[in-house]
């Protein structure tokens, strides 16, 4: 089983691992490559791909064209040898994920966080979710190589606790232990991690070059970014991706960024002005039990070119873009991904964004960042927190 076989640790096995490793990376891949990239000797790469065959942890892609003789095999991994399952556990939505070796989704489920989704009720959920997975695709637990969750912070990683976040529109979430919530699973590996880390990583792993910085900042009921250079997540200790939202933005009144752009200071803003224009509230509804309901009311003025709505979301849109332009000013990145509800239904809040960043972005004529806006929220967490589980092997 892959799962046994990438636990090993003795030095027997490092080198099948490291093989195996670059061939995931970089398959497919030539035996002639292996025996480059990994300075091993030709009869040493020939045994470790031969029992990587044998066991079902890889397979033979194609045969180069060849001039003359035997054509060299192309090796990449078996998507099938193993699967992890990935957790968004989020303020507004989470998804549990079933992910193959491959990082590809086999199944994948969403359900909108509640005042009824208390940590017991939610945790009951993703547990039947993910039984039904292994049930329905005929996976044994043997194949399971973990479960990883990214959530809000602060965590303790180490301990695998969800202390004290902010914004849950259900009560109980403090000193959240996800080692006792899924230990019923019966799973060896589980990780958690901030969700903004996971889906940064998830961004890297799915298409950018090695040498490349990323900031990842996700908005909505909060705004948590995560940071990554040359392949690495840049981890403070408590796990708390929040901390990018609590530069302050207006020095009198002591705001922060993050205050500036969440779902309650919108909903805030629009109903006073409102209020203040047409003498009727934005919406009668008021309390964060239904938020959600309150949301879809947004969005759908939005898209309705509520001018009101439009107005704030775009006063919003400058003070971000300025956050974000503070942000890449100190760490240089040449990437930032931008992850939000709003910017799907309203594409002028993240031009918007971008816009007004680059105005206060000083080194943007001399060395360009690239934005880009993230569309497949719902997976992007959940698959960066199976990769976790699959790295964390390779530690």
């Amino acid at each position: 089983m892959l799962k046994y076989f990438l636990k090993q640790t003795s030095s027997k096995y490092n080198g099948m691992k490291q093989i195996y490793q670059y061939i995931h990376a970089n398959g497919p891949v030539t035996k002639a490559t292996l025996v480059e990239q990994t300075q091993m000797k030709q009869t040493t790469v020939t045994r470790h791909l031969e029992t990587l065959l044998a066991e079902g942890f890889i397979q033979i892609s194609q045969y180069q064209e060849s001039s003359g003789g035997r054509p060299p095999a192309l090796f990449e991994i078996e998507p099938n040898a193993g699967y992890i399952i990935g957790v968004d556990l989020s303020r507004i939505e989470s998804t549990i994920s079933l992910v193959n070796m491959s990082f590809e989704i086999v199944d994948s489920y969403t359900f909108a966080m509640t005042e009824k989704h208390t940590p017991s009720y939610t945790f009951q959920l993703i547990k039947e979710r993910i039984e039904h997975f292994l049930e329905k695709h005929d996976i044994s637990r043997d194949f399971l190589l973990g479960i990883g969750v990214g959530t809000v912070g602060p965590l303790d990683r180490e301990n695998g606790l969800i202390l004290d976040p902010e914004a849950f529109i259900a009560s109980g979430w403090k000193s959240i232990s996800i080692l006792d919530e899924l230990k019923s699973l019966q799973v060896e590996k589980v990780l958690l991690e901030n969700g903004a880390n996971a889906a940064t990583l998830h961004a890297y792993i799915k298409g950018l070059t090695a040498d490349q910085t990323i900031l990842y900042c996700i908005s909505g009921r909060g705004l948590r970014c995560g940071v990554l250079a040359e392949g690495h997540i840049l981890k403070n200790k408590t796990g708390d991706a929040s901390s990018f939202g609590e530069m302050i933005m207006d020095v009198n009144e002591r705001r922060s960024l993050a205050s500036f752009v969440s779902y309650d200071y919108l909903l805030q803003e629009v109903n006073e002005r409102y209020l203040r224009e047409k003498s009727i509230p934005f919406s009668v509804q008021d309390n964060e039990n239904n938020q959600k309901e309150l949301m879809d009311l947004f969005k759908h003025a939005l898209s309705a070119e509520d001018s009101i709505v439009q107005q704030v979301v775009l006063e919003s849109a400058v003070t971000y873009g300025i956050g974000i332009a503070n942000m890449v000013n100190v760490l240089h990145p040449d990437q930032v991904i931008l992850s939000s509800e709003l910017m799907n239904t309203y594409p002028p809040y993240f031009n918007k964004i971008v816009d007004t960043a680059k105005q206060y972005i000083y080194r943007m004529e001399r060395e360009p960042v690239q934005f880009k806006m993230e569309k497949q929220k719902k997976v992007t967490i959940s698959t960066g927190a199976a990769i976790l589980v699959f790295q964390s092997y390779f530690e």
